[in-house]
C-alpha cells in the first residue's frame, strides 16, 4: 500500500481502485500534482523562499533555467508545439504560485527538428553547456546518442520517446538521471489484441473475417508495434492478408488500398506516428471502405489529425500509452487552462505529459532544497509516485529501469500504472473506451460496418 499526503492510503498492486476514488484523489490535490509515495507531498510552488539555492551564481530571485529539446519545425512540429505549450503552461502555473524555492522558472527551447542524431547531440550539448537545471524532451533518437551527454552531466532528463531500446540503454549503462514518462512501445500490440478479444467475447463486434492487414512505417518503433500485434493475433488463430511498409511521410495510398480492398480483412492495423500520413489514409480508405475495423497508431492524438481527416476519422480506433484523461477532473482543469492560454484545446498526449513532467521535476527540486542538487533530485524522482493529468507516473515498477509501466497491461492497479488508453473517434469527438475506471464512453460500430 502507498500513502497519500495527509495519511490517506491508496490501493497497492493487489487491489482495485474505483473511478470515484481515483478521481476524488485528483480533485483533492488540484492541478499541481499529487505525490502518493516516495518522500511525500511537497508542492513546488509552495516551497519556502528561504530555502532558495544560490547554485549557478544566483540569489533567490534569479530564474532557474530549464531546457526544452522539442521538434519546433519539421515533420513532427505539430507534436513539438504540443510539447512546448504543455511545458509553458506548467511553468506559468508554477511561477504564479511562487516558483521553485522562491525562484521563477525560465524555459530555453531548442529545436530538435526531425531527431537526426547530429542535431540531437548538438541540442543536448548546448543545453548542458547552458547549465540548465532539467531537460524535457518529447522524442529522442533510436540510437540514444544524446544519452551519454546528459548522463555525464547528471542533469535530470525526462522524455516520452516510447522506444524500448532507450529503456534498455538506460538499464545497460546504469543511468540514474534519465526518465521515460510513459511505457515503451512493446505494450501497444498486445494491448490491442486484448481489446479485440474483449469486443468479440462481449458480442459487441463480430469480424466478417479473422484476418488482419498491417500498414506500417519502416522505422523501428512502428515495426515493433506492428510485429507484436501480428504475432499476438496469429496466436489467437487469425491470419495475415498483408504487411505493407512505407517511409514517412506518405500521402498516396492507392497501391496499398488496392491490396486491402482485394483482401477485405477483418482488421486494418496502421502503425505510424505522423498525423498527415494517417489522416490521408483514412480519407482515401473511406472512399470505398472494406468490412474492417481500422486501428491507427498514436497520430490521432495530435489535433492536426482531426483537422486533416475530418468526418473520415469517425469510427477509427487508436491508442496511446500516455494520454490526457478526458473524464478526469484534474485533466479538465488542465484542458481549460490550456484553452484559455493558447486559444485551442490540448491534444491527447504530449501537451499533458510535458505539463506533468515539468511539475513532477519542480516538486522534486523543491523537496531537494536546491534545483542543482542533481543526484538528490534524481533519487526523489525515482522514488516518487506522481498523479498527473495523464495518470500515474512511477519509475520504479520496472526493476533497473527508469520508465513507467502500463495499467492494466502490467499492473492491475491504476494508482500505480500509467493507463494504456484506447479511444474511438465518434462524431468528431475522442471517446475513451478503455480501460476502466477512466472510460468516457463505449465502442460503437463504425458507420461503414452498419
Amino acid at each position: 500500500m502507498a500513502s497519500e499526503p495527509g495519511g490517506q492510503r491508496v490501493a497497492g498492486a493487489g487491489g482495485r481502485v474505483t473511478r470515484r476514488q481515483l478521481l476524488q484523489g485528483a480533485v483533492g490535490a488540484g492541478v499541481g500534482g499529487l505525490v502518493i509515495g516516495g518522500v511525500g507531498g511537497y508542492l513546488a510552488g509552495n516551497a519556502g523562499s528561504g530555502a532558495a539555492s544560490t547554485a549557478a551564481g544566483g540569489g533567490s530571485a534569479e530564474p532557474i533555467l530549464i531546457g526544452s529539446a522539442s521538434p519546433v519545425t519539421g515533420p513532427f512540429a505539430g507534436d513539438g508545439q504540443q510539447m512546448v505549450r504543455g511545458q509553458q503552461l506548467a511553468i506559468a502555473e508554477i511561477n504564479t504560485a511562487g516558483g521553485v524555492l522562491g525562484r521563477p522558472l525560465k524555459l530555453q527551447v531548442l529545436d530538435t527538428k526531425a531527431q537526426e542524431p547530429d542535431v540531437m547531440k548538438n541540442v543536448f550539448q548546448k543545453l548542458v553547456s547552458q547549465n540548465v537545471a532539467a531537460i524535457f524532451s518529447g522524442f529522442t533518437t533510436y540510437t540514444s546518442v544524446e544519452y551519454p551527454i546528459v548522463a555525464q552531466a547528471r542533469i535530470p532528463m525526462f522524455h516520452v520517446n516510447t522506444w524500448h531500446g532507450n529503456v534498455d540503454y538506460v538499464k545497460e549503462h546504469q543511468i540514474t538521471n534519465i526518465f521515460q514518462g510513459d511505457p515503451s512501445e512493446t505494450w501497444y500490440g498486445p494491448g490491442f489484441v486484448v481489446l479485440v478479444s474483449n469486443l468479440i467475447e462481449s458480442g459487441t463486434w463480430t469480424p466478417a473475417k479473422k484476418s488482419i492487414f498491417v500498414v506500417t512505417s519502416n522505422d523501428p518503433y512502428s515495426l515493433n508495434i506492428s510485429k507484436t500485434f501480428q504475432a499476438g493475433m496469429e496466436k489467437q488463430g487469425w491470419t495475415t492478408d498483408g504487411f505493407e511498409q512505407f517511409t514517412v511521410p506518405q500521402a498516396d495510398w492507392t497501391g496499398v488500398l488496392v491490396k486491402i480492398r482485394s483482401a477485405n480483412p477483418g482488421i486494418v492495423f496502421f502503425s505510424d506516428y505522423a498525423a498527415g500520413d494517417e489522416a490521408s489514409f483514412m480519407k482515401q480508405f473511406r472512399q470505398s471502405p472494406t468490412n474492417s475495423l481500422v486501428y491507427q497508431q498514436y497520430a490521432p492524438s495530435i489535433p492536426e489529425y482531426l483537422d486533416l481527416a475530418g468526418d473520415a476519422a469517425d469510427g477509427v480506433l487508436w491508442s496511446t500509452v500516455v494520454g490526457v484523461l478526458a473524464g478526469d477532473d484534474r485533466a479538465k482543469q488542465f484542458a481549460e487552462a490550456f484553452q484559455q492560454k493558447f486559444n485551442r484545446p490540448p491534444g491527447f498526449s504530449n501537451a499533458g505529459d510535458q505539463y506533468d513532467l515539468v511539475k513532477l521535476w519542480a516538486q522534486a527540486a523543491a523537496e531537494a532544497g536546491d534545483p542543482y542538487a542533481f543526484d538528490k533530485i534524481n533519487g526523489i524522482v525515482k522514488g516518487t509516485i506522481y498523479r498527473g493529468v495523464c495518470g500515474t507516473y512511477s519509475f520504479d515498477l520496472d526493476p533497473g529501469g527508469n520508465t513507467c509501466m502500463p495499467y492494466p497491461d502490467f499492473t492491475p492497479d491504476p494508482s500505480l500504472g500509467m493507463p494504456h488508453l484506447t479511444f474511438q473517434i465518434q462524431n468528431g469527438q475522442q471517446v475513451l473506451i478503455s480501460p476502466d475506471p477512466y472510460t468516457t464512453g463505449t465502442f460503437q460500430l463504425p458507420a461503414w460496418l452498419t
